[in-house]
């Protein structure tokens, strides 16, 4: 009779409200309106960001988001990470994955998510979570509710609006802060004004988006993040860690950093006696920093504390000369010290290192840095120290932080200031190589490799893989033939140029064989590899890795009985960045085949308006590339 009576309310239920069993769920995909899917990957359905400052020193975060990932394309909104330490506490989190229809499939709190200890540690509590979302079946949704407590303001969470193929359905913006504060803010990509409401002592500014269409990625364009709509901040009142300061100029904010090398920035008297024994004898200024320099390299380790108060406050240099490691900002501070003690003078520096991190505004004072470097500037040249390299050449900086601002930490602040761009002449890689030919095809390859900047760095990077990944890069990376047998050595790090010496042997050296010719491809790796995209109008700059010069020579001994059939013509062209130049000529005494190429690009950033041009001489040189010596026996 019980089972009756609840069966006869439900239909009761369902005839009153007969709508609400055919009403589609909040995250049903259906409802994504057609006309904003274009090139879209991912879809902010809804999104409330909320800052609330209630004092310098007390700001709680708070995102409720859900976003559709239509395909595998957009699988980067599968991974969740944050950071937490004794300044960021995470105070809620929870995380729900809905179907195409809207049901709920799953749901995450923090007890399911895997953490680590940051900082080496040697920062406090640092500690990050981290889950990945298992994606059964696209398109999915997934909901974020999370709350940050910060116990300090040093830099106001900036509004990423949208990333790469993601269109926004509807995003909000919400920034409370108390009335005596100055809170400054500027939209790049997008015109974007907030609302401004001010009431009971607290003012609160509200961007808002709706409808926003996808907009594509263009490879090799620099950091996705500047291309894209987003809003930045600085305000004129921070505390963090009981140092306040003021992030509204650039020089304010070196004088906070002032704050925290206070007293740590000079080394005791009896360390200071070991650093002048050190560069006793040094001819000039630059002698003693190179020798310093050298001495930070072949002694001291880099140890990564990227967050917290230890992302901002050095080690004291008599700590790092004593443990002998540090962070970025540790080495540079430590080196600064030990130049003061020989008096010279240098500066630490702030800097975004990478080539996918967001360029520094001139015009609008924000934290964007986070690496830091120093710079030591002299009566008639400036020097670019990299503290962290084991490797790095002297002075050089290379792409990791060259040709971008850099914020100077003065004595009377921070001065923004330009680092140098390399010079294709730093950046070196010559191939010299041996091909003895057997008339079955079969042969060995001796090739010796001189190398600098860039090409030096990657070839010590592989200098420390295992054979296996070795020949790996040789064959997939650089383009060898794939060897049957093959040796590798390398020079000692601190050489510039650095060499690699290879021996291969190889099966079959030609491409292919008819007859009684060989058709061998002119060098043994390529010479060139990487492909421009094709488009109808670049947007933003093409980004090489850098500018260099790049020379090939190769001899190819002919076994007995064979002769040369055809060479390639020599070819001589130039484009607005760069020239190339490739020659072909047997020696008939020694039946040895001479090949040598020649390639500069004079500038790794290539202006929108170039990139066709550039493209087009690419293209050429990849089809020299593949241009076949032939040779046939008698």
């Amino acid at each position: 009779m019980k089972f009756k009576l609840i069966f006869f309310r439900l239909l009761c239920i369902m005839a009153i409200c007969p709508i609400s069993l055919n009403a589609q769920l909040p995250y049903d995909t259906a409802s994504i309106p057609p006309d904003i899917r274009v090139d879209a990957h991912t879809f902010k359905r809804e999104e409330k960001i909320e800052v609330d400052i209630q004092d310098a020193d007390k700001v709680i975060y708070h995102i409720q988001r859900a976003v559709t990932i239509f395909d595998s394309k957009g699988n980067s909104e599968l991974y969740f990470q944050q950071y937490t330490d004794k300044f960021i506490t995470m105070e809620s989190v929870e995380l729900r994955v809905y179907d195409a229809k809207g049901l709920l499939l799953s749901k995450y709190q923090r007890k399911d998510m895997l953490s680590q200890a940051d900082g080496e540690g040697l920062v406090e509590d640092g500690k990050s979570y981290f889950l990945k979302i298992p994606a059964p079946q696209y398109p999915l949704t997934i909901e974020t509710n999370l709350e940050i407590r910060y116990k300090g303001l040093y830099k106001i969470p900036a509004y990423q609006v949208s990333q790469p193929y993601q269109a926004v359905i509807h995003s909000s913006y919400k920034l409370r802060f108390p009335e005596s504060m100055e809170i400054n803010a500027k939209a790049y990509v997008i015109d974007l004004k907030p609302v401004k409401e001010q009431k009971d002592g607290k003012k609160t500014f509200i961007w808002e988006v709706s409808g926003l269409a996808a907009k594509k990625y263009e490879e090799k364009s620099g950091p996705w993040s500047s291309n894209f709509p987003h809003v930045l901040f600085n305000s004129n009142r921070i505390k963090y860690d009981g140092f306040p300061g003021d992030m509204s100029s650039w020089k304010e904010m070196g004088a906070w950093y002032n704050q925290l090398v206070k007293n740590i920035n000079v080394l005791s008297d009896a360390y200071k006696s070991e650093i002048r024994q050190i560069v006793s004898g040094a001819p000039n200024e630059k002698e003693k920093i190179r020798i310093l320099y050298t001495y930070l390299q072949k002694n001291f380790r880099y140890v990564s504390i990227q967050l917290g108060i230890g992302g901002f406050r050095p080690f004291p240099a008599d700590f790092v000369h004593e443990k002998k490691y540090g962070d970025c900002k540790a080495l540079s501070n430590y080196m600064e010290a030990c130049l003061k003690a020989v008096d010279i003078k240098s500066y630490s520096a702030w800097i975004n290192a990478g080539q996918d991190k967001s360029a520094v505004d001139p015009a609008f004072p924000y934290d964007a840095f986070n690496h830091q470097i120093l710079c030591v500037p002299l009566v008639n040249d400036t020097v670019w120290l990299e503290c962290t390299s084991n490797y790095n050449d002297f002075g050089h900086l290379g792409n990791f932080t060259e040709n971008r601002h850099a914020l100077l930490l003065t004595e009377q602040g921070g001065v923004l200031v330009k680092t140098p761009v390399s010079k294709p002449e730093e950046n070196i890689f010559r191939m010299n190589s041996v091909v003895k030919l057997n008339d079955d095809g079969s042969g060995i390859v001796q090739s010796e490799l001189n190398v600098s900047g860039e090409f030096k760095y990657e070839q010590i990077y592989l200098s420390m893989e295992k054979t296996d990944i070795q020949k790996q890069f040789l064959v997939n990376q650089m383009g060898f033939i794939n060897p049957d047998d093959y040796s590798i050595k390398f020079s000692e790090k601190y050489m510039t140029p650095f060499q690699t010496s290879l021996e291969l042997e190889m099966e079959k050296v030609p491409d292919f064989m008819a007859g009684a010719k060989m058709f061998i491809r002119p060098r043994m790796y390529s010479f060139w590899s990487e492909k421009l995209p094709v488009t109808e109008k670049r947007l933003y700059d093409y980004m090489f890795d850098c500018p260099f010069e790049k020379t090939d020579t190769t001899k190819f001994i002919l076994p007995e009985g064979f002769v040369v059939e055809s060479l390639p013509a020599a070819l001589n062209m130039e484009f607005s960045y760069g020239k190339f130049r490739s020659n072909y000529w047997f020696e008939e005494a020694s039946r040895t085949i001479y090949t040598t190429a020649f390639l500069k690009l004079d500038k790794y950033r290539i202006p929108p308006e170039k990139f066709t041009e550039t493209r087009d001489f690419i293209d050429k040189l990849k089809k020299e590339d593949s241009k076949k010596l032939i040779i046939k026996k008698l």
